[in-house]
């Protein structure tokens, strides 16, 4: 494994680890669309400022219009790497602590094997299945004690959108391997735009944005969630895609999970019941399991 490659997994895990903490912070004033709007367009802003500072030489490469298909492509990737799951997490996370959405995002990995191979784009070895079955039994332990027949129960809801939110992404990753060559500022930034344009009107026809008001700590945190969670990181995963492929950047979160158990613990006083400290076992083990696989493959 390169040291660049460790890095950027160090940096990507720390942002995206402490993304549920500032979720938290703003989720009680702004609601969920209007969240991810606003994180799609600070984050295509940023890019965009990236971009423009770079060299004139990187500037004068990838500049042709994007052909049809792969502005479709782009297009797929917006919906399921930024409009889908920038709500699925903001509306999940009013339901469930930051440190239940933390490590039910940490699933990204297991579903990103699955899909890998029912797409028939990658063969998985013994120890890839084992590593699935494993991340779904740590999946059920944990929202089985909120399994109930009652419509009304939040809290299943809520684990239900982030499942959906770590399967989107994980769709996306796969997405994102078959883009054309091209800077990973710039791809992120065309993803997020276009995601920026699907969000806007929305948060306006459902939603009333235009009557948030924040704290100085909430704007702080929403500016952060723009900035680094929407922005940066995006482009440094796209990169880390690039020199090691889409099965081992989504296997490298497993510390995720773990950033974003001790932030809402220690900062933001979840309570974790056991059932739950053994489904973060459980899916770390299963993530341990994928990653030697893969490694070995």
């Amino acid at each position: 494994m390169k040291v660049k490659s460790l890095l950027f997994l160090l940096g990507i895990s720390l942002i995206w680890g402490s993304q549920f903490f500032f979720v938290d912070k703003v989720i009680a004033s702004v609601q969920p669309l209007s969240l991810a709007a606003i994180k799609a367009i600070a984050g295509a802003v940023t890019l965009a400022l990236i971009y423009s500072l770079m060299s004139k030489k990187t500037q004068g490469q990838h500049t042709a219009r994007p052909k049809t298909k792969a502005g479709l492509l782009f297009l797929a990737i917006a919906l399921f790497e930024a409009v889908i799951p920038f709500f699925l997490i903001g509306w999940g996370q009013q339901r469930v602590s930051s440190s239940v959405a933390s490590i039910i995002m940490g699933t990204i990995p297991i579903f990103t094997l699955l899909i890998l191979f029912i797409l028939r784009i990658s063969r998985l070895r013994m120890m890839h299945y084992l590593s699935i079955g494993v991340g779904f039994a740590g999946i059920l332990i944990m929202i089985l004690p909120s399994l109930t027949i009652d419509f009304g129960n939040q809290s299943l809801w809520g684990m239900a959108a982030l499942v959906g939110a770590s399967l989107s992404f994980a769709l996306s990753l796969v997405l994102l391997e078959k883009l054309p060559p091209m800077s990973s500022v710039l791809a992120m930034r065309n993803v997020l735009l276009l995601a920026s344009i699907i969000l806007i009107p929305l948060s306006f026809i459902i939603e009333s944005p235009l009557n948030i008001r924040l704290t100085l700590v909430e704007l702080v945190s929403l500016l952060i969630l723009g900035v680094f969670h929407a922005g940066l990181v995006y482009m440094m995963y796209n990169q880390l895609i690039k020199q090691s492929g889409a099965a081992f950047a989504a296997l490298t979160n497993y510390i995720v999970p773990v950033i974003g158990v001790i932030l809402g613990t220690v900062l933001l006083g979840d309570q974790i019941s056991q059932s739950t400290w053994f489904a973060l076992i459980i899916i770390m083990i299963s993530l341990l399991l994928g990653s030697m696989a893969s490694r070995n493959r």
